[in-house]
């Protein structure tokens, strides 16, 4: 009995020990952003990072999306190493990096969902001073939901205490901005005009509401606007940002348009009408678009209307289906009145037989539009494109073509 008590008290004793050394090197960074939301959380922490970098700050960085990665002071990056499953503790560690390298701002994305982690992970690790929520979108329901003011409830927990939150969206503003109140802070809303020939700037596909979110810090920050924006457009994107490469083999081009990363349907409608948009400068609206369905596992609540997109949505002449859940879709494709002569079904896809059978029977320029999610195929599928292609920026441009892979 002795022993047990005398072990927890150790413990206990390293836990106090743990947490001052933890407010010490908080104290250390003056500026604590963490950006928050359901989508656009690692493209708008990137941003806000690359904007304040240009500023002359010394910004330390962290994203979780696609790939963890940590965003040095000189913008190089270095991939978060994990021994095991992803835990918000590892922000405690994030923190003390940024604080042994002197950092003036730590801006870190939430990897929180459950609702008592968002509080934990902003009342107890990062205790932040700007908060970021870019978006309450209808996203992880089974722990979050079941509905998007559920989500906006939870996302509310990691509000900052005696801050300032910047909101990407109207449509909850009323709320956020009471549950704030509580906590004395402050709240502002992105609204800053942006114009499309300033979004254009950028060599990937990039959302207003993403800029809005990182321009509303900067002028919180007294950031001048053209450094601003040259900071943005400087940032290295994610991993799973939405980007448009081009192929092109025996005189055709396939156009894969990146929409892996958006998960829900919102999000993947948004990236459609983009590439519309984008397609129009081009003069690419009359070919042809083949759709791909990637699908996992432990994400089954997001079928139903990933399914349902392609039906309402995305006028798309054929579908393909890969990854897991395939039999569940196609009950719902069929439920929804898709034509199930023109599903397949890829048990074991590759990358380079879909883009040759694809150029190969279509015998002409050809869009695949591929969605639902970025792990296992979906990511080897995204990363040949990159290699063997070239990606097609907003200006219209593209850096020549690779003829063969």
């Amino acid at each position: 009995m002795e022993i047990v008590l005398a072990l927890t008290l150790a413990l206990l004793a390293m836990g106090f020990v743990e947490n001052a050394i933890h407010q010490r090197n908080l104290k250390k960074i003056p500026i604590r952003i963490h950006v928050n939301g359901t989508r656009g959380k690692s493209t708008t922490t990137r941003l806000i990072a690359g904007m304040l970098r240009q500023a002359g700050y010394r910004v330390v960085a962290k994203t979780t999306g696609t790939a963890a990665q940590l965003i040095l002071e000189d913008g190089s990056e270095e991939p978060v190493k994990r021994r095991r499953k992803p835990s918000i503790i590892e922000q405690v560690k994030i923190v003390g990096e940024a604080a042994r390298r002197q950092a003036d701002v730590l801006v870190i994305e939430c990897m929180a969902v459950h609702s008592e982690m968002q509080w934990v992970s902003e009342k107890r690790i990062l205790q932040s001073t700007i908060g970021v929520i870019t978006n309450a979108r209808e996203d992880h329901l089974d722990v979050m939901g079941p509905t998007r003011q559920h989500v906006a409830v939870s996302l509310a927990r990691a509000i900052p205490q005696k801050g300032k939150l910047v909101l990407g969206e109207e449509e909850f503003f009323s709320f956020f901005k009471e549950e704030a109140e509580k906590l004395e802070t402050t709240t502002y809303l992105a609204d800053l005009p942006i114009a499309d020939s300033d979004m254009d700037r950028f060599p990937y596909m990039m959302f207003k509401e993403n800029v809005a979110c990182a321009l509303k810090v900067g002028e919180l920050l007294a950031i001048p606007h053209g450094v601003a924006w040259e900071g943005m457009v400087r940032a290295t994107p994610d991993l799973g940002s939405t980007q448009v490469y081009k192929l092109q083999h025996a005189g055709a081009s396939l156009y894969f348009v990146n929409a892996l990363a958006a998960n829900d349907l919102v999000s993947t409608v948004l990236v459609w009408k983009r590439w519309q948009a984008m397609s129009g400068a081009l003069g690419l609206t009359n070919i042809p678009v083949v759709g791909l369905l990637h699908n996992r596992e432990d994400r089954s609540f997001r079928v139903p209307e990933l399914a349902q997109l392609a039906c309402a949505e995305l006028p798309v002449e054929s579908l393909w289906l890969t990854g897991d859940l395939i039999p569940v879709t196609k009950r719902y494709l069929k439920k929804h009145g898709f034509d199930l002569g023109a599903v397949s079904a890829l048990r074991k896809p590759s990358p380079k037989r879909i883009v040759d059978h694809l150029l190969r029977c279509h015998g002409g320029d050809v869009v695949l539009f591929a969605y639902g999610n970025t792990q296992g195929f979906g990511q080897e599928l995204a990363d040949f494109v990159s290699r063997n292609g070239v990606q097609v920026h907003h200006d219209h441009t593209s850096d020549g073509v690779r003829s063969s892979y």
